[in-house]
């Protein structure tokens, strides 16, 4: 009987999320919209006569949660992950801070005790892997966007196991001391490590044995073992099963079969994937999100516009790019599924009141409905900022995408880099300042008595005087911290730049401000969120104070250097003809300040942007390449307006990463725009390699060779 009524409730939700998927997507919405609605249908609060057990649903859900992880691991190889960790890792880190903190101000703001409110930016903080992997399944998107947002999907779901960790002790009645908060962590990472460690050391191996053997049949139940014994593994860690089947998929990969074994776990991901999502609908009450649907707005708003700001902001400040960084903000908008463990800490413990479970539910729905239809405003947001955006802003910011991509290529071989110790000491500074508010926030009661008792000190002068003490006690590290960052800027621009000789130049001191700016927020923000409970909000205001005046430095110095940035331009550009006219394979110097990473596009008379303006074609915000200074036939220069038509025999000096220059190239040239997306490419191909076959036969232009000018 037992067996009868599952295969009842796997045929009810089956079908009705079929049907339900197949109107969505003629109606030419995501198919995840339709299986929510499904989950609304077959669940017990809508008078409809068809319903599934919601318990044995969500038991299902969990096997979409491991599915989908695995393939997401088998698409992230562990080279790709390292690749994007610093840029991912500084994104995740500003997104979750900015999340947390500006959940707990809400909570404050609806009246909700430290507590309450710090479990519900916990819940609001980490974005969901499901939703994302599925939108990016019906979407395509290019492969740089894929793997930032990917890279930080991984290091949010680090983040919440240790804020789980960390809130089931609150829930407890514990204490909780700065030890034991690096103990949490310390714990994780050696578990990640171990992990990682011994898969490579079996996994691989394995894998590649059993195609050898070429059965199919075994490779999917092999495979599919690793995937469940890893989950089962972190699970009975104290883990999510989450991320050890995100470390299986990888481990997977590393065999080199990350392709094949996709291709043949992909039906059943969709199948228990399309199930999670019924199950999550299922859990909506209509009547109880509406009585909630005030604070659920809030929340919703507080989500979207947080995430995408922070992610945002951490995006360009790391160099990948505005367009990447506003569609990462954009996919990234949504409360995942460990909002929902998160918060189920809290109600267990009684420490939350009755609304925040459907809150957070009711905002996990609503951003599963919004985040495909925020993808899809990407690219026009995309193009109104950027043309939005003062000309010499842009020109500055194209460069300073290809100063930190300069800056991740440079390697010294044989020794150690400085600037890895440099990095270390902004790590350990900030952890010592950090855990000295962490400490004065958890002591804050027992510190105060004891400004009472041992100082005779009445209310308020005790709370003034821990606050005191605290801002002392953390000024030095705190100190230490800001010099560290600022050394770290000026190594980075060593590397960049080479050695200072006399006064540094304008261009150099924007990427130093640059690189502070982003270790500040990157530190600064998780510290300011860990001392709200405590300070209530004074070390945030204080952060905030001193962000705005970095900003404001950083905002000056970019206009400063513009005319130095044009100069230099107007002489590269003018190189650049040259050597042009001189038949050179590869235009570009690098006896320019700053503009070394430039590269040069003549325009002949069949050339794609002939007879076009910059506006018409849209360069920067299709591409992201710059084009920093323009040189006409007749040998004068322009500035770029964008709205001047372009001609032969003009060059025009491209500025950016490489791989934005070489879509900005192609784009001039043969009239290709697409953006890169996933599969485009096989292992090791260049994008220009694959842009350049897809574009071969488009164009009404014949593409030049992506090597020449």
């Amino acid at each position: 009987m037992h067996g009868a009524s599952f295969v009842t409730d796997l045929a009810i939700v089956l079908l009705v999320a079929s049907a339900t998927g197949l109107l969505f997507r003629r109606l030419g919405q995501p198919s995840i919209l339709g299986y929510l609605a499904a989950g609304l249908i077959v669940g017990p609060y809508i008078p409809i006569p068809v319903f599934a057990d919601a318990d044995r649903m969500h038991s299902l859900s969990e096997l979409g949660v491991v599915l989908v992880m695995f393939v997401v691991g088998l698409e992230l190889r562990l080279r790709r992950l390292l690749e994007v960790l610093p840029t991912a890792g500084v994104t995740a880190l500003i997104e979750v801070g900015a999340l947390l903190g500006a959940g707990f101000s809400l909570g404050q703001g609806l009246g909700w005790n430290s507590r309450a409110s710090l479990f519900l930016g916990a819940s609001l903080a980490i974005s969901s892997t499901m939703v994302v992997s599925r939108v990016f399944e019906d979407r395509e998107v290019r492969a740089d966007v894929r793997r930032h947002v990917m890279g930080v999907l991984v290091l949010q779901d680090v983040a919440a196991i240790v804020l789980a960790a960390i809130l089931t002790a609150v829930a407890a009645g514990k204490g909780l001391s700065a030890g034991e908060i690096a103990a949490v962590v310390g714990r994780l990472g050696a578990v990640l490590l171990a992990m990682v460690a011994l898969g490579l050391l079996v996994i691989p191996r394995l894998v590649r044995w059993v195609v050898r053997g070429g059965s199919t049949e075994l490779l999917v139940v092999v495979c599919m073992g690793v995937c469940f014994g890893l989950a089962l593994a972190a699970e009975s860690l104290g883990y999510s099963v989450a991320l050890g089947a995100f470390f299986a998929g990888m481990l997977v990969a590393e065999s080199g079969e990350g392709k094949r074994v996709e291709h043949l776990a992909s039906p059943l991901r969709d199948t228990f994937a399309a199930i999670f999502f019924v199950a999550i609908g299922m859990t909506v009450d209509p009547r109880v999100a509406y009585e909630h649907l005030d604070i659920s707005l809030l929340a919703f708003a507080v989500v979207l516009v947080t995430q995408l700001l922070a992610v945002t902001i951490a995006g360009l400040l790391s160099g990948i790019g505005l367009r990447v960084s506003l569609t990462s903000g954009l996919a990234l908008g949504q409360v995942g599924e460990f909002g929902f463990i998160l918060s189920a800490i809290g109600a267990e413990a009684g420490l939350v009141p009755e609304s925040l479970a459907p809150v957070v539910v009711t905002v996990a729905v609503l951003t599963a409905f919004t985040t495909p239809l925020m993808l899809r405003l990407a690219d026009p947001l995309a193009r109104m900022v950027d043309h939005l955006m003062p000309q010499k802003m842009q020109n500055v910011l194209g460069l300073y995408e290809g100063w930190i991509e300069r800056f991740r290529e440079e390697r010294t071989p044989g020794r150690r880099s400085p600037l890895k110790r440099i990095g270390w000491i902004v790590a350990l500074e900030g952890l010592v300042a950090s855990g000295v508010v962490i400490s004065a926030a958890i002591a804050a009661d027992w510190l105060e008595d004891l400004a009472r008792t041992r100082l005779g000190l009445e209310a308020p002068w005790d709370r003034w005087a821990v606050l005191g003490g605290a801002a002392l006690a953390a000024a030095i590290p705190g100190l230490a911290f800001v010099r560290a960052a600022r050394a770290l800027g000026v190594g980075v621009g060593d590397r960049v730049f080479g050695p200072k000789d006399g006064s540094a130049s304008r261009p150099r001191k924007l990427l130093e401000v640059g690189i502070q700016l982003t270790v500040l927020l990157g530190v600064g923000i998780p510290c300011a969120v860990v001392a709200l409970p405590f300070d209530g909000g004074a070390v945030a205001i204080a952060l905030t104070v001193f962000v705005l005046l970095t900003a404001v430095v950083l905002w000056r110095t970019a206009g400063r250097a513009a005319p130095e940035v044009r100069t230099n331009a107007e002489r590269l550009v003018d190189l650049l003809a040259r050597q042009t006219t001189a038949g050179a394979a590869d235009s570009h110097s690098d006896g320019l300040l700053g503009l070394d990473r430039a590269r040069g596009v003549a325009l002949g008379p069949e050339s794609y942007a002939v007879g076009k303006t910059l506006a018409d074609l849209d360069l920067r915000a299709e591409t992201g390449a710059t084009v920093v200074a323009l040189r006409s036939a007749d040998e004068t220069h322009r500035l770029p307006t964008g709205q001047e038509p372009l001609q032969a025999g003009d060059v025009l000096a491209l500025a950016g990463t490489t791989e934005a220059i070489e879509r900005g190239r192609l784009l001039l040239l043969s009239g290709y725009s697409e953006p890169m997306v996933a599969g485009d490419a096989d292992e090791g191909d260049t994008v220009s390699d694959a842009a350049a076959s897809r574009a071969s036969g488009r164009s009404s232009s014949t593409p030049r060779d992506v090597n020449a000018t």
